[in-house]
């Protein structure tokens, strides 16, 4: 008899575990989701753009995180890394007197209520107001200790967003 009682118990476990991932899915908060990533790539903008490469290092990006281009990827494995990184670039963008970055557009791509990918087009201006370059990247974030940090970005030359659908 205890057997019986205990398989109603036991198929009530296994269809929850089953349909947990559908029911999830069906109330994943992509507006929010959206909006905080949103809200976390803003952040990394500002930082960027005041050569706040400490933040960057500590409150952006994850360590590790990856780097992807043509050549492959780098690891940036701690955030000690990740700021030398960013203090190169800097020093690469002071002789052409760069100022700000902005972002032009960006496509959010939620994957689960912990991973999104964003793709943006942005345009860093120099000291006088004029366009130093436009380009485009791609940003895999995660939320890393309930915040939304980059995990990896993408370098794009071919200036294409990743579309959802």
């Amino acid at each position: 008899m205890p057997e019986r009682a205990a398989s109603p118990t036991i198929l009530a476990l296994l269809l929850s575990v089953c349909l947990a991932p559908a029911l999830a899915a069906q109330d994943l908060p992509e507006a929010e989701v959206k909006e905080e990533v949103r809200a976390a790539w803003d952040a990394y903008i500002e930082a960027f753009s005041t050569r706040r490469t400490d933040v960057i290092a500590a409150e952006v990006y994850s360590a590790p995180s990856f780097r992807i281009g043509a050549e492959g990827a780098a690891v940036l494995g701690t955030a000690a890394e990740t700021e030398a990184s960013f203090d190169a670039i800097h020093r690469q963008l002071a002789p052409e007197r760069y100022d700000r970055s902005e972002t032009d557009r960006t496509e959010i791509c939620v994957i689960n209520a912990g991973t999104a990918l964003l793709s943006a087009y942005f345009t860093r201006y120099r000291t006088d107001g004029t366009v130093l370059m436009s380009g485009a990247s791609s940003y895999l974030f995660a939320k890393v200790d309930g915040r939304w940090r980059i995990l990896a970005n993408m370098a794009n030359p071919a200036r294409k967003l990743i579309a959802c659908d």
